[in-house]
């Protein structure tokens, strides 16, 4: 049964209380750090002054893009108190002096705005359904600047179909979205956000990656008879591969924001 916003928040929480290391956020390393690279490739390559990071989690993405960016400042939010937590440790333990990050709930108002760049990473799957979604896409929006440039990193439903109609051929079970995640449906969302924003790249950056660990990974491990495991080889080599293909639900849109 899908989990109601107050649920999923709550889950959350105890995700960030019960355990600190970087896969408070997911399990999968080797997906973040594809994630965070093309982050830090975006950011170079529009030169933002001002970065914000909706649904920072543990903040461990964002400060990997700050290492990156000295000259740059970083803001992160996070709508669980826990997560923040773990956050401010992290950025204590690292140091880094351009990065600040607080707790906030991008369904509701913000009161930083004029973002020259804002990036969300599997954080709006995790609204309830699409109505609250589009509220948060409307207040990305708000904390745009003039031009500001929004990367969404997050899960797509046709694509997840796709992987899970590539695994049936290898007599693998789908992989089921899970109860506190929405997917987005890409024409909805498109529909929606082409009237606010131009679209500059559109990329699905998890299928050669899930191909490889959710398909062929997973059919050695069955043949095995083994449990798949996130730091095995077959995932470390998978996310050194370019991108191709339709068969993995994270993907990367980059708008900009129309005047």
């Amino acid at each position: 049964m899908k989990k109601s916003a107050q649920e999923i928040r709550a889950y959350w929480d105890n995700r960030a209380l019960s355990d600190s290391s970087a896969q408070s956020t997911t399990l999968d390393l080797w997906l973040r750090n594809i994630e965070a690279e093309f982050l830090v490739q975006s950011i170079e390559k529009h030169n933002p002054k001002s970065i914000c990071d909706v649904g920072c989690g543990d903040g461990l993405t964002t400060l990997r893009c700050a290492e990156e960016s000295p000259s740059r400042t970083f803001t992160g939010f996070d709508y669980s108190a826990s997560m923040i937590n773990n956050a401010l440790k992290n950025l204590n333990t690292h140091g880094i002096k351009n990065t600040t990050f607080y707790t906030g709930d991008i369904t509701e108002e913000i009161g930083a705005k004029g973002f020259d760049f804002i990036y969300s990473t599997r954080c709006l799957i995790n609204l309830p359904d699409w109505i609250t979604q589009a509220k948060a896409l409307m207040q990305i929006k708000k904390l745009l600047g003039s031009d500001g440039i929004y990367v969404m990193i997050e899960n797509f439903i046709e694509s997840h179909g796709m992987l899970n109609s590539l695994r049936a051929d290898f007599d693998l079970p789908p992989i089921q979205v899970r109860d506190h995640n929405t997917f987005f449906e890409r024409d909805k969302l498109m529909a929606q956000m082409t009237e606010d924003f131009n679209v500059l790249e559109d990329v699905n950056i998890s299928s050669t990656y899930y191909m490889m660990s959710r398909v062929v990974y997973s059919a050695i491990c069955k043949d095995k008879n083994i449990t798949p495991d996130y730091n095995d080889i077959h995932h470390r080599l998978a996310s050194r591969l370019p991108f191709s293909g339709e068969f993995g639900p994270v993907r990367a849109i980059v708008f900009k924001k129309k005047n």
